[in-house]
C-alpha cells in the first residue's frame, strides 16, 4: 500500500467519523437541487453524483502545469475507502460527501438555470479586514439567510467565546459569487491548493495570487479574503474559472460581500451569463429578477468598499465599533444598505427575502483582543438584527478595560452570557425563561 493511499484512509476514517447522518443531507441537498434546477427533471441523482465522481478521479491533471498534484490519486481513493469502512455507507454516499459542491456549482450550475425566484435567495454574506485598527487586526462579519426553523442552535444559540491568541489564516472571508450558467472547468479532478501551496506563498500576498490563479480552475466559486503573514491583504472575485483581485487602497483594509463582481470584466462577464438564463427564463433585460439582483449587489458591494475604506482612514484606524458599524449599516435605503432586513429586490416574484442573522466585530490581535456580537433571537417574527443589544466578550486572558466597562455601564453593550455569574430565578420567574431573555448568540462564520 502507498504512503499517500494509506493516508487517504486515515483522512477518509477521521472524516468518516465526524460526518453525521450523511444519508439524509444527501437527500436534503436533492431535494433542494430539483427545486432550485427545475428542468433536471426525474433525473437520477444519486447515479448522477457517483458517476461524477467517478470521473473527477478518472480526470488526469496536466502535471507539467500542476506538478503539485501528482500521486494524489491515490489518497483521493484512499480517503473514499476509509470514509465507507468508517461510516458503513456506499460509493454513492462517499461520491455526494467529497464531490457535491463540485457536482452542483460545476455540473448542474453550467446545465441548468437556478430559479433563486422560485426557491431560496442566494446568501448575500459579508466579511471585512482591517491589519491596522485602533487595537489591532480588527475584521467583521454579517451572516445572510432566511430565517429558518432548523438555525435555533446556529443562530439564537450561538456566541463568540474567548478569543485566544493564534496565528492568523491566510483566508479571512468567505462568501458566495455563484454565476448564473457559469463555465466549466477543463480539468474536474479533485485538489485543494491551500494543501499544495509551497510555504513561501504564505509570506508574499503577491506569490499566493500567483498561485492561485494557476489553480483558478480547481476552487471557487468564492469572493474571499486572504492575507498573508505581513498583514497584506488582497480581495478575491471569483467565478468558476475566472478570477479578479482588488488590492487595498487606504491602510490596507479590504472587504467583500456575495453575489457580486466590482471588476470591470468579471462584472461585465457576470451580465451576459445572467441575461442568457433571462432569455431561457422567457425573460427580457429589463424585466430580469436576476439581472434586478445582481445590480444590486454590486451597489451594496460598493457600498461597502467605500464604507470600508472611511473606517480604515480614520485618525489611529479602524475601531471595534466602527467595524461593526459598517456590517450593521443601516443608513440608507435598501439594496445599498450592508445589513439586510427582509427586503426583495423583486417583491413580486422573489418566494423569500434574506435577512442579516447574526453579525460581529473582532479585535484578534495584541492585548486588547475582544469581540461584539448579536444574532437574531426570534426567527418566527424576525426584526433587524440591529435591534439586539451587542454583547462584549474579552480575549483570552484579557482583563476588562475602564472604557469597555464604560460602555457596559452606559448600556451601549452587554457581557457576554457566558461571562455573568448566573443568578437564582425568584419572585416566580421562570428559571428557563430568564435564560432565554438574555440570550444572544452568532452563527459560524
Amino acid at each position: 500500500m502507498s504512503k499517500l493511499l494509506e493516508e487517504g484512509r486515515q483522512r477518509g476514517g477521521r472524516a468518516g467519523r465526524k460526518a453525521g447522518n450523511v444519508i439524509e443531507a444527501m437527500q436534503r441537498d436533492f431535494r433542494m437541487m430539483r427545486e432550485l434546477y427545475p428542468t433536471v427533471g426525474d433525473l437520477d441523482m444519486a447515479g448522477a453524483i457517483r458517476d461524477f465522481d467517478r470521473e473527477r478521479l478518472a480526470c488526469t491533471p496536466d502535471y507539467t502545469m500542476f506538478p503539485e498534484m501528482r500521486g494524489l490519486i491515490d489518497r483521493h481513493a484512499g480517503e473514499r475507502e476509509g470514509f465507507r469502512d468508517a461510516t458503513g455507507f456506499d460509493e454513492t454516499a462517499a461520491a455526494y460527501f467529497y464531490s457535491f459542491a463540485f457536482f452542483m456549482l460545476r455540473r448542474f450550475n453550467t446545465r441548468h438555470v437556478a430559479r433563486y425566484d422560485l426557491a431560496t435567495p442566494q446568501l448575500q454574506c459579508t466579511n471585512v479586514f482591517f491589519p491596522h485598527g485602533a487595537d489591532g487586526v480588527t475584521i467583521s462579519d454579517n451572516r445572510d439567510d432566511v430565517p429558518r426553523p432548523w438555525y435555533y442552535k446556529a443562530v439564537v444559540q450561538f456566541r463568540l467565546k474567548k478569543i485566544p491568541k493564534k496565528k492568523l489564516s491566510p483566508i479571512q472571508g468567505s462568501v458566495a459569487s455563484a454565476t448564473l450558467l457559469d463555465e466549466e472547468p477543463s480539468c474536474i479532478f479533485p485538489c485543494d491548493p491551500w494543501e499544495l501551496m509551497p510555504r513561501e506563498c504564505l509570506k508574499d500576498i503577491r506569490e499566493m495570487v500567483t498561485f492561485m490563479t494557476r489553480y483558478v480552475e480547481f476552487w471557487g466559486p468564492a469572493n474571499q479574503l486572504w492575507v498573508d503573514e505581513d498583514l497584506n491583504a488582497v480581495a478575491v472575485e471569483k467565478s468558476n474559472c475566472r478570477v479578479a483581485y482588488r488590492y487595498p487602497t487606504v491602510n490596507g483594509a479590504a472587504a467583500v460581500t456575495a453575489c457580486s463582481y466590482l471588476d470591470p470584466e468579471m462584472n461585465a462577464f457576470k451580465r451576459r451569463q445572467t441575461t442568457k438564463a433571462a432569455l431561457l427564463k422567457g425573460e427580457t433585460e429589463e424585466d430580469s429578477s436576476d439581472l434586478k439582483f445582481s445590480e444590486a449587489c454590486d451597489r451594496r458591494h460598493q457600498r461597502l468598499w467605500d464604507l470600508t475604506n472611511a473606517e480604515a482612514g480614520r485618525p489611529g484606524g479602524a475601531t471595534i465599533w466602527g467595524a461593526l458599524g459598517v456590517v450593521a449599516d443601516e443608513a440608507v435605503p435598501f439594496p445599498e444598505r450592508i445589513c439586510l432586513a427582509g427586503e426583495k429586490v423583486d417583491p413580486v416574484r422573489e418566494a423569500n427575502a434574506n435577512w442579516t442573522l447574526t453579525q460581529h466585530a473582532q479585535v484578534v490581535t495584541g492585548p486588547k483582543r475582544r469581540g461584539l456580537y448579536r444574532s437574531m433571537q426570534d426567527l418566527e417574527r424576525p426584526r433587524s438584527v440591529t435591534t439586539y443589544l451587542p454583547k462584549l466578550v474579552l480575549g483570552e486572558g484579557v482583563e476588562m478595560d475602564p472604557e469597555w466597562q464604560a460602555d457596559l455601564d452606559s448600556g451601549k453593550c452587554a457581557l457576554a452570557d457566558h461571562l455573568i455569574e448566573p443568578r437564582v430565578a425568584c419572585n416566580g420567574d421562570d428559571p428557563q425563561r430568564a435564560a432565554a431573555r438574555t440570550s444572544e448568540s452568532r452563527a459560524p462564520q
